[in-house]
């Protein structure tokens, strides 16, 4: 699991971390935390990379992946669309080096659809071909509605 103060980093006094960002950033990681147990249940077993210090990305030193912004980021970051789901508060990069949790959660989406944990957690990734060592989870919806998109 991560915390609140993980997912924002170096950001925590940005005029950016609004209040109700930060309540986005809850739900969130709650819903992060409910599917990272279901995970678990499954055998899943966090952390996921045995060359990195404790299982966690060598940069952001948590289980968040990126350089350095795989957690909030503010307005003025250069990374991603002005509003998008981490310049929100709604969309964090889960360090997933050798693709564990992507094929997961894919495996269980393509299973199971509908009664998916994707589905019961509320939580959106971009597929896997998309992100090469990290899955992206958001609790906002893609226009297209799937609980698997490309970006």
């Amino acid at each position: 699991m991560f915390t609140i103060e993980d997912y924002v980093g170096i950001y925590a006094s940005s005029p950016d971390w609004t209040p109700e960002r930060q309540a986005n950033a809850r739900h969130l990681l709650n819903a992060c935390a409910n599917l990272q147990v279901i995970m678990e249940a499954d055998g899943v077993h966090f952390p996921l990379h045995e060359h990195a210090a404790n299982g966690v990305h060598p940069r952001t030193e948590t289980t968040i992946g990126g350089e350095t912004y795989g957690g909030f980021r503010p307005q003025s970051c250069l990374i991603g669309a002005a509003h998008s789901a981490h310049k929100e508060g709604l969309a964090v990069d889960r360090y997933d080096p050798d693709g564990i949790i992507d094929k997961w959660l894919l495996d269980d989406y393509l299973a199971h659809g509908d009664r998916s944990a994707l589905v019961h957690c509320g939580i959106y990734i971009e597929h896997p071909d998309s992100t090469p060592g990290w899955s992206h989870w958001s609790i906002r919806a893609p226009a297209s509605g799937h609980h698997v998109f490309y970006p």
